[in-house]
């Protein structure tokens, strides 16, 4: 009895170190803010990479509209716009060109 009484006090005088404590709430706080730092970052980017996508895009299409083909197409659009003719009267234009 007494050697498994001397035990019993060898380990009730045993005490852990505070550092072999695990702090939870902390871990769960830091682990929480890293989460919101991370998404906030990522969207920033997101948002960042949306903007300069969307400058990048305005830009080209400014170019186009100054480009020689678009301006012929748009003089070419404009005059079929003015020359709208009923089907009927094409339909009569063509059979006395080509009728005889």
């Amino acid at each position: 009895m007494t050697d498994s009484h001397n035990t019993i006090d060898s380990h009730a005088g045993h005490q852990t170190p505070s550092y072999d404590d695990v702090n939870t709430p902390v871990i769960v706080l830091v682990g929480a803010i890293s989460a919101l730092v991370t998404l906030l970052t990522i969207m920033f980017v997101q948002g960042l990479c949306y903007h300069w996508q969307n400058s990048y895009l305005r830009m080209r299409s400014a170019q186009v509209e100054n480009m020689p083909a678009v301006v012929q197409i748009d003089t070419q659009k404009s005059e079929l716009e003015t020359a709208k003719v009923p089907i009927a009267v094409a339909m009569e234009k063509v059979v006395a060109s080509y009728g005889k």
